[in-house]
């Protein structure tokens, strides 16, 4: 089993052990059990979370967030009344203050849980016949809630503890042994000594591990782990790796054959693997270590780079480089360039794994808990929350007044609808929207399939009440819908949560009749109020993403910005890209009713797939420059390479017939460049070697990069 597969075991099983534990506790106290959802409210909302650090900060933020909604709930009630209308007008007003507060003070762990308890309090408030002391109410629905919490926090910390520091640890550790492997299988490929295996499993582990630990930093943002992160700067830790695993994968594009001058340096290269070894063991030491170790030095591979290149210049004095081909000879040299970039990335690697080391030793948290601060909202995003609460009232008025063929049922279960449907609604874009309703139907009705086999079959106890859970959890995960299964946990605990009651079935049949209506009514309401739009904001982004690689083409080749600030714009780039994928899917659930839906899918498919080549190739292209200056005769082809990347940038957002340029002649322009300059390294044996092995990376680079661009207009355009 792999590391994701046991993680989601592990998660679904910690689901269901505190599902079962929260069960006993209140198995046979009837005067609890009428609000079980509430405790299971809290509970998976700190479960959902993986890892120890975003678990605790989720529930002291919903410690806070219930308090708060609950607040603004009860005093709401206490100043309107218990009546019809208060059930879609106070739960509407209560959202809106709730949302306000939150967003002012960014308080973003409260955020859910301030709206959505807030909302359903008063729901549930409103609906009490002969509730007299709302503030009873209140601190008794709160105190239900926090145990939900607290039992959540005790899972998370006793069982399988998960800690983002030891997860990312784990998969450089994966990585820093992989690499080696990889090393030696390319050089193995290059010395046609085994050609059976060009490595792409091992690529493709070292890709995933990769992919994975930048998921798991962007997660960690609201963790208490995340300052400690920050200090020990993660973010610069993955640049690197993403880069090994950016250079690792060119390494295995070039090599295509064996080649017969890669035999002169048989044993130069063959000591290098060996030494490349054993830098990554003195790193994977180095992420081990909880204190500072003495520097390794990398001198050994340097010395063997050192001594292929004399190799190289006496082959060139003596004239027998002259009897291999050129081509073969310019490829060599790349492969020289992409290895010795390899190196000196691994040597900043182990200055970044000493930086984190002494932050491990030295760095102490200033206070775990950090304060909101007020920050103003604007008047566009106070006018959209607005809408968004009246937009609520407006759904539980319709809902309120729909006659369900089993009204008994249907008080199980209506506020967990209710809830899915303020989920729903509060989403910032139609495309969002839409998934989340889809997500949400597909897995409620799995979790209700769930409840009726398992209720059916065992009754109501806390075993049969644990695997509901479990399985809900697995089913939600493995459909993609992980963070939709703290829904279908509140579901089961509304519908389980006593014996099966005299009304099961009907309330089974309820639900399945109620989960798809309130899904349709959040949809239809949000395209008809919400302004924003997937389709847009992809395709913005898209635009935006390759105008700022076309500045990132330009500042590599001119030197028009500083390494801080190419640094920063990678960064930027590569977090857009990483976003793409799951907007390409709410944009294409936004366009389904269109029949040009499979057109524009396809189109932003297309974009994708070209923005991550051309991105590597700009990786490429930066490891080539150096310290060089731009020759004289790549001047105009860098200025109009950058053209294409924003007439390109234009074309996409373009509401005309989109004009993507045609660099056909500029490709061949750069032939003609690279054929005049690189034909020198025949005819002088005077050019410096150590220019010329990252000029000839740099010219294939840049004609690579005009070659992908001409051809993704091309296929834009068909």
């Amino acid at each position: 089993m792999d590391i994701k597969n046991s993680l989601i075991l592990k998660q679904g099983l910690k689901f269901a052990l505190g599902a079962t534990l929260l069960t006993l506790f209140f198995w046979h106290r009837s005067d609890l059990l009428d609000n079980y959802i509430y405790p299971v409210f809290g509970y998976v909302s700190v479960v959902i979370e993986p890892v120890i650090g975003g678990a605790i900060i989720a529930g002291l933020g919903r410690l806070g967030g219930s308090a708060l909604g609950g607040f603004i709930a009860a005093i709401l009630i206490n100043s309107y009344g218990i009546n019809g209308a208060g059930f879609y007008i106070i739960p509407a007003l209560t959202y809106i203050f709730a949302a306000l507060i939150c967003e002012t003070y960014r308080w973003q762990a409260a955020y859910s849980q301030a709206t959505l308890l807030g909302a359903l309090i008063a729901m549930r408030a409103v609906g009490t016949s002969g509730q007299q002391n709302i503030w009873l109410y209140l601190r008794s629905r709160l105190f239900d809630n926090w145990i939900g919490i607290a039992f959540g926090m005790a899972v998370t910390l006793l069982f399988w503890p998960q800690s983002t520091q030891n997860n990312l640890n784990r998969n450089l550790i994966q990585v820093l042994q992989d690499i080696p492997r990889l090393f030696r299988t390319i050089i193995d490929c290059y010395l046609a000594i085994d050609l059976a295996d060009n490595g792409t499993n091992l690529l493709n582990r070292i890709q995933k591990a990769t992919q994975s630990s930048f998921k798991i930093l962007a997660g960690s943002s609201h963790e208490f782990e995340s300052e400690t992160l920050v200090q020990e700067n993660w973010s610069g830790i993955l640049a690197i790796q993403s880069q090994l695993t950016r250079q690792l994968s060119d390494l295995i594009i070039l090599k295509k054959q064996p080649q017969n001058l890669a035999h002169q340096f048989t044993v130069e290269l063959n000591q290098l693997a060996e030494h490349l070894t054993q830098s990554c063991k003195a790193l994977i030491n180095l992420t081990h270590s909880k204190k500072l170790l003495t520097n390794y030095q990398f001198y050994h591979a340097e010395q063997d780079l050192e001594a292929i290149e004399g190799k190289l210049n006496q082959l060139r004095a003596n004239g027998d480089i002259d009897r291999y081909p050129v081509p073969e000879v310019l490829e060599f040299y790349q492969f020289l360039q992409l290895v010795t970039r390899l190196n000196q990335e691994l040597q900043l690697l182990q200055d970044k794994l000493i930086h984190k080391a002494e932050v491990t030793t030295t760095y102490q948290r200033s206070s775990l808990i950090t304060f909101p601060k007020w920050t103003p909202l604007s008047l566009k995003r106070v006018l959209e929350i607005v809408g968004l609460g009246l937009i609520i009232g407006m759904v539980l008025a319709i809902i309120r007044h729909i006659e369900f063929p089993y009204p008994s049922a249907y008080e199980k279960v209506a506020d967990i609808i209710v809830v899915g449907l303020i989920v729903t609604v509060i989403q910032p874009t139609r495309g969002r929207a839409i998934a989340l309703a889809l997500a949400a139907t597909i897995s409620l009705y799995v979790t209700l399939f769930l409840i009726y086999l398992i209720a059916k079959s065992f009754g109501y106890n806390p075993f049969s009440s644990g695997v509901v859970y479990f399985f809900t959890y697995i089913s939600c995960t493995v459909m993609g819908f992980t963070p939709v299964a703290r829904i279908g946990a509140i579901v089961a605990a509304d519908a389980i949560g006593k014996d099966i009651f005299p009304y099961f079935e009907q309330g089974i049949k309820a639900a399945l009749i109620s989960v798809p209506i309130g899904a349709f009514l959040g949809v239809v309401l949000t395209i008809l109020s919400v302004q924003g739009s997937a389709s847009d904001g992809l395709e913005e982004s898209f635009s935006v993403t390759f105008k700022q690689m076309g500045k990132l083409y330009q500042s590599l080749l001119k030197n028009t910005l500083s390494a801080t600030d190419i640094t920063q714009l990678k960064s930027e780039i590569a977090q857009a890209i990483a976003k793409h994928p799951p907007l390409i899917k709410m944009a294409s659930l936004e366009q389904i009713s269109s029949v040009l839906a499979t057109q524009h899918k396809n189109r932003w498919n297309i974009l994708l797939d070209y923005e991550q080549k051309i991105f590597a190739q700009l990786g490429t292209l930066e490891d080539s420059v150096g310290q060089q200056q731009i020759l004289p005769e790549l001047q105009a082809i860098t200025q109009r390479t950058a053209n294409a990347f924003n007439d390109i940038a234009e074309a996409i957002t373009s509401q005309m017939v989109p004009q993507f340029p045609d660099l056909s002649l500029l490709i061949q322009e750069i032939e003609t460049v690279e054929e005049k300059l690189l034909s020198l390294r025949i005819e002088s044996r005077n050019y410096p070697l150590e220019t010329l092995i990252p000029l000839s990376l740099m010219l294939m680079t840049i004609k690579a990069i005009a070659t992908t661009l001409n051809q993704m207009s091309r296929d834009l355009l068909t």
